[in-house]
């Protein structure tokens, strides 16, 4: 299990709880328009505190059991506003393991390289608690800042996965990128 915070050079990494619900609205709401038109499209009480209570708490125990795990990133100038975050998930096959990425960076902050700074300390850290080393994370096509950030990773372009994602409600394509990491002891 990987641990309930870390830090970078620059930024604090938390795995939070239901106390946050506030805070992690705050994050969604200030970046409705921005994390929409490249994420999946958002149940209809999306954005309520009780949505994200409950987010929160199934977030808690998906990390208990190992299946999931989301780091919510901070600045130490301002411990209490959610910049971004940063999650996991694992899928534990006969033979072999994989974690499906996902990042996202408040707009205000975005082009400053923490993402790639959060990715390239948490990978290592994931990679070496869960005993994970093939990372994927998809894309949408369009989405040239993210694209941008996991070739400079080192993730390589694998598949297109045609409208296997329904965007702004309606299916469009996502494009599977791929990292693999040295073996884990």
């Amino acid at each position: 299990m990987g641990p309930l915070e870390t830090k970078t050079k620059h930024y604090i990494l938390k795995v939070e709880n239901e106390t946050k619900a506030k805070n992690v609205l705050d994050l969604y709401l200030r970046n409705k328009l921005a994390f929409e038109k490249f994420e999946p499209t958002r149940p209809i009480n999306f954005y309520t505190i009780d949505y994200h209570t409950a987010m929160l708490s199934r977030e808690r125990k998906a990390y208990l059991d190992g299946s999931f795990v989301r780091y919510y990133i901070y600045s130490p100038s301002n411990p209490n506003r959610i910049i971004g975050a940063v999650n996991f998930n694992f899928y534990f096959k006969l033979n072999m393991s994989y974690s499906e990425i996902g990042y996202k960076v408040d707009s205000l902050y975005q082009n400053q390289g923490i993402a790639y700074e959060v990715l390239s300390h948490l990978i290592p850290l994931i990679s070496s608690a869960y005993g994970i080393n093939v990372f994927h994370a998809r894309i949408h096509p369009e989405n040239y800042s993210s694209i941008r950030l996991a070739t400079k990773l080192g993730f390589q372009v694998g598949r297109v996965e045609p409208k296997s994602a329904n965007i702004m409600g309606k299916d469009e394509d996502i494009v599977r990128y791929c990292l693999i990491t040295s073996q884990t002891q």
